[in-house]
């Protein structure tokens, strides 16, 4: 065997061929599995081809051949490969190439398979593996079939070759990427193992075979360490039950032939991946234990047998000084590991980790090199891919290592590894982004020279955190980056993304003005782009300001035809400025719309492709057309491939009209969707859903409930997008809310019950929240039943008891702290579920709504009741539940409740005059309030109504109230004085304020009666009223203006013939006999007497 590290020429193409088949010929692997030590002049071929591997793969350009370039080990000096390309050594820099990242995945992949290609012997992992399973699958048991029947002794080379080969493939973590998309099912787990069970029987028949080989001819031996790993590689990559277990009997498999082979040991020695593959599967095993199955005895178990794996392979690689006469190199093989699993084990960097953290404390002891540079940012690119929120922490101390180390020093890839961690997966705070600058400054004091996209990161934490001084701080980083330049580093030049960083900082953190200003700067420098324009625009359009965002358009495309090449509009550019049309809320948005999309459709005919509308524009344009659906769905036809946003969006727009006619369209719409094999979404539905429960329609509630339960077969027929959510739940819980049918109340709460049992089950997507209850609150209160209050404040007082539940261990109560939206700790996501169902100010009001329209005798002690528990959460009441006491108030007919009514507006008026300006009085609350007075028995109660209708006047003149009395204010009045009882002289004081009320709305030009004004007009005279001419003179006048009016209805006729004389009844009604007239009804008056009358023009509560 030859020496580990010895020297050869490079070899040039047709020596590596000759080699590669003397190899095949003497029954040894050309590439073998890629974990056997380098020799000096495979690891420089070996090297050539990963370079050539990421030059040719890549399409970045130059810049791939720069990156390329720096994995070539600086020790090679000069190289040429097989084909002849001259390689050259570079120092470890930053290709020109915007890349943010240390390792970016089309490099790492690439790097991953050119390994493979070197390693995997004959076959390499290609696409045809992928897409031909069955004709491999057949080809691999054939094999096996095959080889079994050869008699010991007799296996051909061929069949050896073909037995490594499918080993490999079975092995490779390809294999099971491939198996996964070929899956669905329960078997993939089961073909895993099958696989690996599959390896390992292979490598038994390649050792019986070379245990009937003559003695002495280690020439023929097929089996060797890197054989013995592709078994334990395929146990690791099987990551199923006891795949560990299996990984590591094979890795003592091979110590024992290690043993057992003597004075011959080398070929058979278990090399570093060996136990890098066995401690991957340990690894896996605990992380799959403490995540998945939640059972943390077994997770340990499992890392401390994956920690025995490693503390095997010091005793058997980690040699102390002078038991070698030279130190080895492992980093290439120790990256190469890294790489693989960084691509492999996406959400598992510790495993990284934990691995490079071994290897560093471990071979301090020795002479061989072990890591580098590239191994440690290796580690920290892993924890800033994965998102985990201990990312920074972790890659901070890896940085902090490398600087306190004295072999291994950061580099610049290092420190933007590390910031990268800083932005990835939250949201960015002030803190983030002084520790994104900290790293930065420490960086120059550690001598390492930054570029220009070390600059850009730490610029664009500083942008997106849009807290205030962003903006100046991205200017002050900026003159330090020209300071450097001007200094003589080269790699620190303000770019183009630089600008429009900065460009970003102001329109976070000022706006669009501000951003506007530098977008002029920047056209001043010569260096505004297509992006510095988007920005700007984007910002305008946050807003909705689409006339300057159009502006900025025009600006634009007037820079393109002046000669700027890099502003040329593109259709992201068109875009933004639709998107500002459709926040607008201008009338004219959907025109404007057509105009842009017209440009665009006119330039793409004249043989400009980048400008043609797909099917983002087109949705984009249905937005614009939120007030007309006709339009919407005009676009809707006119596009030429319709997507379910495509759908949604129309309708949705029919979902906001409301009618009939809109929720029929919007249920046409989602048939024909899935006619044409466009699959809808839960938005999809919930938009069909919100368009019936806005319908008012008959049955809406049914046809909404009914989409539901279709939406849970899709679900149940396998279609995850389909889950029912609580928003969905909620939408047909509202649905029933809305409608007057029998039992409407009583069926919401039904299916809030079933959300909840659902939930209960494990069913998170379901958990009703404030608004789920609150609907179902409202629905009690709107069908005005006996038992209305008690039901809702029953699931008020659950709602509360959910709240305020003591679940967590230290006895802490949520609604005494406050909820941060970035906490993460256990008990801030408690609190914030605990959130979700606090009762807030809709809910209390809709529990008092509840108890006034059921008017039962005790709503206002019940009312107080709710108003202190109200307080003791700390919900504030607003308008309406001021609005909703005082008409509680006025059901409640007790004794003092005008009185009462009356000093809860007193409290509302104060309020606003105090400065709370949300608390601004209505007519409604001032209406609400005479009709307080007008149920009361109260003495005196028709001149305190009158004395409010005046306060009424005088507060609209002064402005404290924004609207004037109205009918219903003035009937109110008269009300008031129609129920008057008393002595005599009360009673004529009452008819002298209905009287005058009366006259004065008869005699307004904006104030009309209607027949509830004539109703308590008429019942005024005939109680307040004696007997007599005056009276029926009185009578006979107010009725025949209801009849001219078209007000007359039940109650008119009614009070009319209570008050009249009987020779009047027959008079007014026409009729020549009293008891023709006296058995008249409303429905056998002529159709001009009753036209105008209205329904449900009694209720003054809003």
């Amino acid at each position: 065997m030859e020496r580990r590290g010895r020297s050869r020429p490079p070899l040039d193409g047709s020596r590596v061929r000759k080699r590669e088949r003397a190899m095949i010929a003497s029954g040894r692997s050309t590439r073998g599995d890629g974990e056997g030590r380098r020799r000096g002049h495979g690891m420089g071929r070996n090297v050539a081809v990963v370079v050539l591997a990421v030059r040719f793969a890549l399409p970045i350009g130059a810049g791939a051949a720069a990156y390329a370039d720096a994995f070539v080990p600086s020790r090679l000096g000069r190289a040429r490969c097989a084909s002849g390309v001259q390689l050259r050594s570079a120092p470890l820099t930053r290709p020109p190439t915007p890349m943010l990242s240390m390792a970016p995945a089309a490099v790492s992949s690439t790097i991953d398979e050119a390994k493979a290609a070197r390693i995997g012997g004959s076959t390499t992992r290609s696409n045809s593996t992928a897409t031909n399973t069955k004709r491999y699958e057949i080809d691999k048991l054939s094999l096996i079939e095959k080889v079994e029947n050869v008699p010991l002794g007799q296996l051909a080379q061929d069949h050896r070759r073909d037995m490594l080969t499918v080993m490999r493939q079975l092995s490779s973590m390809g294999r099971r990427r491939d198996d996964i998309i070929a899956s669905n099912d329960g078997s993939y787990s089961r073909q895993r193992r099958q696989d690996a069970a599959m390896v390992e029987q292979l490598l038994d028949r390649l050792l019986r075979e070379d245990g009937r080989q003559r003695q002495g001819d280690r020439d023929r031996d097929t089996v060797n360490a890197r054989t013995y790993n592709l078994a334990i590689k395929a146990w690791a990559n099987a990551n199923v039950r006891g795949s560990a277990g299996n990984a590591e009997r094979v890795l003592k498999r091979l110590k024992v032939a290690d043993i057992n082979a003597g004075e011959d040991r080398g070929s058979s020695r278990p090399d570093l991946y060996s136990f890098a593959y066995c401690y991957a599967a340990w690894h896996r095993e605990s992380t799959f234990a403490a995540s998945n199955a939640g059972n943390a005895k077994a997770s340990s178990a499992a890392m401390r047998k994956a920690e025995a794996v490693l503390q095997s392979m010091k005793q058997v690689l980690m040699k102390g000084d002078g038991q070698h006469s030279r130190p080895f190199n492992f980093v290439e093989d120790v990256n190469a590991l890294l790489v693989m699993w960084s691509n492999t084990n996406i959400n598992s960097p510790d495993l990284l980790d934990k691995f490079l953290r071994y290897i560093a404390i471990e071979s301090r002891g020795t002479n061989d090199i072990w890591l580098n540079s590239r191994s440690y940012n290796l580690v920290i690119n892993a924890w800033a891919k994965s998102g985990n929120h201990k990312a920074q922490q972790r890659a901070e101390m890896l940085l902090k290592e490398m600087e306190e180390d004295n072999f291994v020093m950061p580099d610049l890839l290092s420190y933007s590894g590390v910031i990268s961690c800083i932005t990835k997966g939250k949201r960015l705070t002030d803190t983030d982004a002084n520790n994104a600058e900290y790293l930065l400054h420490r960086m120059v004091a550690k001598r390492v020279q930054p570029d220009t996209v070390i600059f850009n990161q730490v610029l664009n934490i500083h942008s997106k955190k849009g807290s205030k001084g962003s903006a100046v701080r991205c200017e002050q980083l900026l003159d330090w980056m020209q300071e450097l330049a001007t200094e003589g580093n080269e790699q620190v030049s303000p770019d183009a993304r630089t600008y429009n960083i900065i460009l970003s900082a102001y329109a976070n953190e000022i706006g669009a003005r501000e951003a506007e200003i530098i977008l002029d700067r920047l056209e001043g420098l010569g260096v505004a782009n297509g992006v510095s324009y988007i920005v700007v625009m984007d910002a305008y359009a946050k807003g909705g300001d689409a006339h300057n965002s159009l502006q900025i358009l025009s600006r634009m495309e007037k820079a393109f035809k002046d000669g700027n090449t890099e502003a040329k509009p593109t259709r992201r550019a068109y875009v933004s400025a639709l998107n500002s049309l459709a926040k607008s809320g201008r009338g004219d948005a959907g025109t404007r719309a057509e105009a842009l999309v017209q440009t665009m459709e006119n330039a793409f005919k004249a043989g400009d492709s980048d400008l043609a509308p797909d099917t983002g524009v087109y949705n984009t344009l249905i937005n614009c057309h939120k007030r007309s659906a006709e339009r919407a769905e005009k676009v809707l036809y006119r596009m030429g491939k319709r997507d379910v946003v495509s759908y949604s969006s129309v309708i949705n727009v029919y979902s906001k009209m409301g009618g009939v006619k809109a929720a029929k369209r919007a249920q046409a719409l989602l048939d024909q969707m899935q006619e044409e094999d466009v699959e809808p979404n839960a938005h999809t539905f919930n938009s069909a859903i919100t368009a019936w429960s806005r319908s008012g329609s008959k049955g809406a509630a049914q046809k909404a409930e009914g989409l539901l339960q279709k939406m849970e077969e899709l679900y149940e027929a396998g279609n995850a997008e389909l889950q029912p959510s609580a928003q969905v739940y909620t939408s047909v819980i509202s649905a029933w809310a809305k409608s007057n049918e029998p039992g409407s109340a009583l069926r919401a709460e039904v299916l809030l019950k079933l959300m909840w049992a659902m939930y209960k089950r494990g069913n998170k997507a379901v958990k009703p929240n404030t608004y789920t209850f609150t609907s179902v609150i409202t629905a009690w209160a709107r069908s005005g039943e006996t038992e209305a209050g008690v039901r809702s404040e029953a699931l008020l007082d659950q709602m509360i008891r959910l709240y305020e539940q003591d679940s967590d261990p230290d006895g802490k109560f949520c609604s005494g702290h406050r909820i941060s939206s970035e906490a993460s700790s256990p008990f801030s996501k408690h609190c914030l579920s605990l959130q979700q169902v606090k009762p807030n100010v809709q809910t209390f009001t809709s529990v008092i709504n509840a108890y006034a329209r059921a008017r039962v005798r005790d709503a206002a002690s019940k009312a107080s009741d709710i108003m202190r528990k109200m307080e003791a959460l700390g919900v504030r009441p607003n308008l309406q539940t001021y609005n909703v006491l005082i008409s509680l108030w006025g059901n409640s007919q007790q004794q003092g409740a005008g009185k009462k009514a009356e000093s809860i507006l007193t409290k509302l008026e104060d309020e606003y005059i105090g400065g709370n300006k949300s608390m601004r009085p209505t007519a409604v609350s001032f209406t609400n309030c005479i009709n307080a007075w007008a149920r009361s028995s109260d003495f005196g109660k028709a001149d305190r109504a009158n004395a409010l209708l005046n306060r009424m006047k005088e507060r609209y003149a002064s402005g404290i109230i924004a609207e004037p009395p109205n009918e219903f204010s003035y009937t109110a009045v008269i009300n008031a004085c129609a129920t008057t009882y008393g002595e005599y002289g009360e009673k004529q004081d009452a008819f002298r304020i209905a009287y005058s009320v009366f006259k004065e709305m008869s005699e307004s030009e904006s104030l009309m009666p209607n027949h509830v004004t004539y109703s308590s007009f008429l019942r005024a005279i005939s109680k307040l009223m004696p007997h007599g001419e005056k009276r029926d003179s009185m009578i006979s006048a107010a009725f025949r203006l209801c009849v001219r009016d078209g007000q007359c209805d039940q109650n008119c006729l009614f009070h009319m013939k209570n008050g009249a004389s009987p020779e009047l009844i027959s008079d007014l009604l026409q009729c020549s006999d009293h008891d023709e007239a006296t058995r008249l009804k409303v429905e056998d008056l002529p159709f001009e007497w009753t036209h105008n009358v209205k329904k449900n023009t009694r209720g003054c509560i809003q």
